[in-house]
C-alpha cells in the first residue's frame, strides 16, 4: 500500500466535514434542560472556546460522525455552549468549567451524570455518553414502591421501563406481574409488553406477538417493527456469548412469527450479525456480498451498515480493508453525494491509499462542479497529493 504522511491524514480530518452527525438544540441552556423533562432525557452540553483547538477538532471529526449521531440525537438533548457567551457565562456560574472542551452530561433536573474534559474520539464519546445513560437510574424509586406490594398498572409500565434502560433484570417482574392476572385491556397488556420485551426467546415476546395489532395500534407499525428487530438481534448476540448457534435460528422462526417483513433478508441480517460478533470475517463477507447484491441495489444505507460492521468489528482482518473500498466504491455510484466521497476519501486517508485517494478526489471534484458546490476544500487535498 502507499503511504500517505500524518500531516495529510490531518489535513483530511480537519478538512472533511461529514452531512450527518449530532443535531444540536437551538436555545438556552435552561430551555434544553426544560425540553429534557418534556421528553425525559439527559442534557448532553458540550462547553468550549472558539480559541480552543481539541474543541474545533471535536466539531469536525467527532461530533460530524453518523454513528455519534445517531446515538447521540435518539437519546440526549444536545447543546452546544460557547462559554466566553453570555449563555455560557451563566452556564458556567452553575457548571464551573476550567479547561476546554468540557462535556457535561446533566439529567432532565439539572443534575450532573457525568463530566468529562479534554477532546474524545468517537468511541469513547459515545462510550462515556452510555455510562451516562446507566447512570441515570430511577428505578430504585420504583423498586420500593414494588416492594410495599404496590402493582398498579402505570408503576409497573414505568419501573420495567426503567430496568431496561439502565440494563437491569426485568423479565421476572414482567412475568410475575402478568402471572397476577392484572386487570388491564388487551391494549394496556400490550403496552406493558412494549416496554417489556428485551429479546425473542421468552414468553414475553410470544405474548407480544399474540397482540400484535393493538401493540401497533397503541404505538406504530414502525416501533413494533423496531421492537421485533432489537428482540431478536438480542437473542442473536446470546449465541454469541453462550456460544450457541442453534438461537440464530430460533430468532430466525420468532422473528418471521412477528409477519413484519421478509423472513430471507432478516436470515441474512442475522446470520451475519452473528458472524460479525464473533469475529467470522470470511463467513460475514461472503453473506455480505450476497447480501448487498439483492438488497443494496436502492438502499445506500445498507452499504453504510456494512462499512460500519467492518470498522467496529472486523477491522483486524487484512482483507476487510480491500473489501470496504470495493464497497464505497459502490456506495458513490448510488449516493454521490460530496459527503459520501468525503467519508470515502476519510478511509482511504487512514487506510493509506494515496493513489486511490488522488483519484477519488478528482472524481468528487468533478461531481461537485457538476453541482456548482464548494470546491475549494477538495482542490486543497488534491494540491497536497501531488505535491
Amino acid at each position: 500500500m502507499s503511504k500517505i504522511t500524518g500531516l495529510f491524514c490531518l489535513l483530511l480530518f480537519s478538512q472533511l466535514v461529514s452531512a450527518q452527525g449530532i443535531e444540536f438544540f437551538h436555545g438556552t441552556w435552561k430551555e434544553a434542560i426544560a425540553e429534557a423533562q418534556k421528553e425525559d432525557k439527559i442534557v448532553f452540553v458540550d462547553s468550549y472556546a472558539q480559541w480552543c483547538g481539541p474543541c474545533k477538532k471535536m466539531a469536525k471529526n467527532v461530533f460530524t460522525q453518523s454513528e455519534v449521531g445517531d446515538f447521540f440525537n435518539t437519546n440526549f438533548i444536545n447543546l452546544k455552549l460557547d462559554m466566553e457567551q453570555a449563555d455560557g457565562r451563566t452556564f458556567g456560574a452553575k457548571y464551573p468549567v476550567s479547561a476546554y472542551p468540557t462535556l457535561f452530561f446533566l439529567d432532565s433536573q439539572g443534575n450532573i451524570l457525568k463530566k468529562i474534559t479534554g477532546g474524545q474520539k468517537a468511541e469513547a464519546l459515545i462510550n462515556h455518553g452510555k455510562v451516562a445513560i446507566k447512570s441515570y437510574d430511577k428505578s430504585e424509586a420504583f423498586e420500593l414502591l414494588y416492594n410495599e406490594g404496590k402493582r398498579d398498572y402505570k408503576l409497573m409500565v414505568d419501573y420495567v421501563r426503567e430496568l431496561n434502560k439502565v440494563d437491569k433484570p426485568s423479565a421476572k417482574i414482567a412475568n410475575d406481574y402478568l402471572k397476577s392476572n392484572p386487570d388491564i385491556s388487551k391494549s394496556q397488556k400490550a403496552a406493558f409488553l412494549m416496554q417489556a420485551v428485551t429479546e425473542s426467546d421468552s414468553k414475553l415476546y410470544d405474548q407480544l406477538i399474540e397482540l400484535k395489532s393493538e401493540a401497533i395500534q397503541g404505538s406504530s407499525e414502525e416501533a413494533y417493527a423496531e421492537l421485533v428487530k432489537n428482540a431478536t438481534m438480542q437473542t442473536v448476540t446470546k449465541a454469541v456469548e453462550y456460544d450457541y448457534k442453534d438461537l440464530v435460528e430460533e430468532a430466525i422462526v420468532q422473528y418471521d412469527k412477528a409477519d413484519i417483513s421478509d423472513k430471507k433478508k432478516f436470515q441474512s441480517e442475522a446470520y451475519m450479525e452473528y458472524y460479525a460478533l464473533s469475529g467470522n470475517y470470511t463467513e460475514w463477507k461472503k453473506l455480505s456480498k450476497s447480501y448487498l447484491k439483492k438488497y443494496g441495489k436502492k438502499n445506500p444505507d445498507a452499504y453504510r451498515s456494512h462499512l460500519g460492521t467492518i470498522k467496529n468489528s472486523l477491522y483486524h482482518n487484512e482483507d476487510a480493508t480491500l473489501y470496504a473500498m470495493d464497497i464505497y466504491k459502490e456506495l458513490v455510484k448510488k449516493d454521490d453525494s460530496t459527503a459520501t466521497y468525503n467519508e470515502y476519501i476519510q478511509f482511504l486517508a487512514q487506510a493509506k491509499e494515496k493513489e486511490e485517494a488522488v483519484k477519488v478526489v478528482k472524481e468528487a471534484i468533478k461531481k461537485a462542479k457538476s453541482r456548482d458546490e464548494d470546491i475549494s476544500n477538495l482542490e486543497r487535498m488534491l494540491d497536497y497529493l501531488n505535491s
